[in-house]
């Protein structure tokens, strides 16, 4: 009898694990869309994707590392202080960074001729393209040290910038452009900095 009972337990935990089991193989595009687990990790591979955590727990989708579009551009302006830059017309460029990690923290990418070298390069687009002042954002400080004498960092305002475009831990930093129209150009995780200058140009 109690083997019996102890048989059905596991039999209805196997059918409560089920959804579970199912959910963990659930994966989608970029726009929505289901796809096979082959698909998804074939297009990580080989193509501009992250893959994050989708809506329901279990679910993976797509996320494009270089996304488009149109937002509402006064908003980051006032959070950042900077409604003179939006009423003159010059564009946005953030450059986020999400909090230490091994990208960003790697000799390769610390190397303190390299950040000035960086940075140099982003006044020199702001320059040619006539944007406000380039911003530097954090999501969370640990690691900035190393950026002392060269720029400083400023905490994301109220989350607004992680919430809108910024939404997970892209590995090393990203950046957005936004041009006071409200078109902006991103690219989510590690970037080579002449990407700035490409995504102004298509503003």
């Amino acid at each position: 009898m109690m083997e019996m009972i102890f048989t059905r337990i596991q039999f209805i935990g196997l059918l409560l694990l089920l959804p579970i089991c199912l959910q963990a193989q659930s994966y989608f595009n970029d726009l929505g869309k289901r796809i096979t687990y082959a698909d998804y990790e074939q297009k990580i591979l080989t193509g501009p994707y992250f893959g994050v955590p989708g809506e329901k727990p279990g679910d993976q989708k797509l996320v494009h590392r270089m996304p488009t579009g149109l937002t509402h551009a006064r908003l980051f302006y006032e959070k950042l202080g900077m409604l003179a830059d939006f009423q003159e017309g010059r564009p946005l460029v953030v450059i986020f960074y999400p909090g230490k990690d091994e990208c960003n923290s790697s000799a390769s990418t610390s190397e303190p001729k390299l950040l000035r070298s960086n940075h140099e390069a982003v006044l020199r687009y702001a320059k040619k393209f006539k944007t406000a002042a380039p911003v530097y954002l954090y999501q969370q400080a640990h690691g900035l040290e190393k950026y002392a004498g060269i720029h400083s960092w400023i905490p994301d305002p109220e989350g607004v910038f992680a919430t809108h475009f910024f939404q997970f831990p892209y590995p090393c930093k990203s950046f957005v452009v936004i041009s006071p129209k409200g078109n902006y150009r991103a690219i989510f995780g590690e970037f080579p900095i002449s990407q700035i200058a490409v995504a102004l140009k298509k503003l």
